[in-house]
């Protein structure tokens, strides 16, 4: 309880008000059905109200359409409103700002293009700071409290090079009581090292790519390694396709969390296959395609309403066993997939942190692919946005494959009209044409 403390006061000294807002948000798990709709409903008009009243864009949408802030009312007619895309968004970077004191200290953020489209918003600390609030209380619905130990096998390359060079940063992950094992580049040999840094860290929650932590499962049950202290095993950005396998490793349930860089915490499982929507702080609706479709309802400084997020999927209305948490119960079948990479020694770079460090660069990119055909031979297929320049872009690639793959590495890129879909029906930013040993 006292090292709660110590964490929550390390973010009110800096002027965050996460945990504030986190004791607000946890309130909405003891609330009814219908009381939480209430407050779903109340946050959409008033979302919708500051939109037109403070943005360019959302004023000339409805004024065009004929839509008045009031005929919004809840989350079915979000549907009669245009779709935000995220080659709108990099459109209308100014007019989405709002004129009002929540687009003071406005940050950009770019989202790792897990997707084949990287996206470029503005957030502002209080939707940033609500984001992380929901976070925390959605991570309990998976049995992860704020104050429990975690590691995460996590990381692009600048956050771990942030950490190495902060003392802020060293000091946050002490409090957070978190232990990062850098998942970007790793190699079996590394495996023996993070069970002897979990043993002896003794963590309660296991968090990262769920690819990462299947083939560190297989190392554990084949070195007849356990963990007592790990309860719970939260997987993220990548599809969780080996439940089974992690879950005979860790000995305990396995969640999958669904999020992004725009809107960070959307959904989180409570159990196996029924993922839980975070109503109370978004709408997530689904296109007869199978797009999904998030509003954010804190995001005031830069509204997101309709956007599309880039992921599909399917989703079947289902029921918790034995849980009485008001939010809505569905079962989400998220079309992300994506290759780790391999350099010529063997190690592994993970393709989801690298798609979040491309993320860190404002290169206005419609969509990208990068293939690795060998250890030192890949093609770059690119669409490139306004503003675009071939030079910088090309440097920020070669700079990354230079220093995981060689300075003898080779890419083709490619100008393209469109990333192709895959077999499977999904587009795959990155792909390794072929075989690595697991």
């Amino acid at each position: 309880m006292f090292r709660g403390k110590i964490q929550e006061l390390s973010y009110v000294l800096r002027g965050d008000r996460r945990y504030e807002y986190f004791k607000a948000l946890k309130q909405n798990m003891f609330v009814s059905r219908d009381e939480l709709i209430h407050i779903q409903n109340m946050s959409i008009q008033k979302l919708v109200q500051h939109a037109y009243h403070s943005t360019k864009y959302y004023r000339k949408i409805f004024d065009s359409c004929g839509i008045r802030p009031e005929d919004i009312r809840e989350a079915n007619n979000l549907s009669s409103l245009p779709l935000l895309s995220k080659s709108i968004v990099k459109e209308n970077l100014d007019s989405l700002k709002s004129n009002d004191f929540f687009s003071n200290n406005l940050f950009i953020v770019f989202s790792g293009g897990s997707t084949g489209n990287q996206a470029v918003i503005y957030k502002s600390p209080y939707y940033e700071q609500m984001s992380r609030a929901a976070s925390l209380r959605n991570n309990m619905i998976a049995g992860w409290n704020p104050e429990d130990r975690s590691v995460w096998i996590w990381g692009a390359p600048y956050e771990h090079e942030e950490i190495k060079g902060s003392l802020r940063a060293k000091l946050g992950i002490v409090i957070n009581k978190r232990m990062l094992l850098n998942a970007y580049n790793y190699a079996k040999t590394d495996f023996p090292i993070w069970a002897d840094s979990i043993r002896k860290f003794k963590p309660k929650i296991v968090y990262g790519y769920s690819s990462i932590i299947a083939e560190f499962s297989r190392y554990l049950i084949d070195n007849n390694i356990r963990f007592d202290t790990v309860k719970s095993v939260i997987s993220t950005t990548e599809a969780l396709t080996e439940r089974s396998l992690i879950k005979d490793a860790f000995g305990c349930k396995v969640f999958d969390q669904y999020g992004s860089r725009e809107i960070l915490s959307i959904a989180i499982e409570s159990e196996e296959g029924v993922m839980r929507v975070s109503d109370d702080t978004v709408v997530l609706n689904i296109g007869d395609d199978g797009e999904f479709m998030v509003t954010a309802l804190h995001s005031y400084g830069f509204p997101l309403i309709n956007y599309k997020i880039g992921d599909y999927g399917r989703v079947i209305r289902t029921l918790a066993v034995n849980d009485n948490v008001p939010f809505s119960c569905m079962s989400l079948v998220i079309g992300r997939t994506t290759d780790n990479f391999i350099n010529k020694q063997q190690r592994k770079i993970s393709s989801s942190a690298l798609s979040t460090y491309m993320s860190s660069f404002n290169i206005p990119i419609l969509e990208q692919q990068i293939i690795q055909n060998n250890c030192v031979n890949f093609v770059v297929n690119y669409v490139p946005g306004a503003g675009f320049d071939f030079e910088y872009y090309r440097g920020v690639v070669m700079k990354a494959l230079y220093e995981y793959f060689g300075n003898d590495v080779y890419a083709q890129f490619n100008l393209v009209e469109s990333i192709p879909i895959e077999k499977s029906g999904k587009k795959m930013m990155f792909k390794r044409n072929f075989a690595i040993e697991n």
